[in-house]
């Protein structure tokens, strides 16, 4: 009985007689990088890592608030 393996985009039979390798043609498109948009995105991914850690610092901030004064109450 064959058995037939897919890995790395060949195909390779088990039989030693009759092995077969058929590679996948992979397109490759050359792109033009504009350096302004790539600085752009990193810019943008910053100030959005600067809103994220200041609504986490304050929701950290605002949980503890509110567990110090459910403890002074609860006292």
């Amino acid at each position: 009985m064959q058995k037939i393996y897919f890995h790395d985009n060949k195909h390779i039979s088990e039989k030693n007689d009759q092995k077969k390798a058929i590679s996948v043609k992979q397109i490759n498109q050359k792109r033009r990088l504009d350096i302004n948009k790539l600085l752009n995105r990193v810019r943008i991914e910053k100030k959005n890592e600067n809103k994220r850690k200041i609504i986490f610092y304050s929701s950290v901030i605002l949980s503890l608030g509110l567990f110090s004064t459910l403890l002074t109450i609860i006292k």
